[in-house]
């Protein structure tokens, strides 16, 4: 049986999520999500077809809708949805399986992983003892979900997060909405060396270096990456991430998201 994940990650926590059950299932390919932009043609070769993105202010990434929009499956492939967060799924996990069924597919199992947050924006990284805690938490739940997908038997659908509230609802969209406006307006300090990094880590390809500016474009997804990989810490956004520790996932090294 082959198998493909398709993930989302700043970071490097769906990436993980991604490649740690690839590897457990055997036989899987591992694709940014990405890449559906420019094919929703999933390969008849899968059997199971899974994808795996974060919960940002209690939903998917924007970018994430649009990858998974207007998929195309066949009628044998068997579909699963991970969140892998930093512990409120929101409706993230809805959001996913409206997508599939917009597809004219439903989800098979679905799934939430928590993981250490990296919204440096909206707090300081967590102390170590907490990420490492986490983060072997995770293998684990990793490890369960491969086993209930070896077996092939579906799940029950997963509900909202505990941490969710309607009456917040129109708040976080228009948080998310602000998603490129805050993007646009991230600043540079002197210590930037122009190294490029940050361009090559976004996911999105959102930032480029010309004459040696530092050029944010406005696809912003708030994923973090460029902030959090900055070998400098020189990229802000009103100051707010000066001071604060940078996080990425232990097991993932710059490499392994370019």
């Amino acid at each position: 049986m082959k198998n493909v994940i398709y993930y989302f990650s700043g970071t490097g926590n769906n990436l993980v999520i991604a490649k740690r059950l690839a590897r457990e299932l055997g036989d899987t390919d591992v694709f940014s999500i990405i890449t559906l932009l420019e094919n929703k043609q999933i390969n008849s070769d899968y059997q199971l077809v899974g994808f795996t993105v974060p919960s940002y202010f209690s939903h998917i990434p924007p970018i994430a809708v649009e990858c998974m929009k207007n998929l195309k499956f066949t009628n044998q492939q068997k579909i699963f949805t991970i969140v892998g967060c930093g512990g409120n799924r929101g409706r993230a996990i809805e959001d996913m399986r409206q997508l599939i069924k917009d597809s004219g597919k439903s989800v098979s199992n679905e799934f939430m992983i928590m993981l250490p947050g990296n919204n440096i924006l909206s707090y300081n990284a967590f102390p170590a003892w907490y990420q490492n805690m986490t983060v072997n938490g995770s293998y684990r739940k990793i490890n369960k979900i491969a086993k209930i997908l070896k077996i092939g038997s579906n799940g029950k659908p997963l509900g909202k997060g505990l941490l969710y509230s309607s009456k917040y609802e129109d708040r976080l969209q228009n948080t998310i909405r602000k998603f490129s406006e805050i993007g646009l307006q991230y600043e540079v300090s002197d210590a930037c060396t122009k190294c490029g990094k940050c361009v090559k880590v976004c996911p999105v390809h959102n930032i480029s270096i010309n004459n040696s500016e530092v050029i944010f474009g406005d696809k912003c997804q708030q994923c973090m990456a460029c902030i959090q990989w900055c070998p400098n810490k020189a990229i802000d956004y009103n100051g707010i991430a000066k001071n604060r520790n940078r996080y990425h996932h232990p097991d993932i090294c710059y490499e392994d998201l370019i």
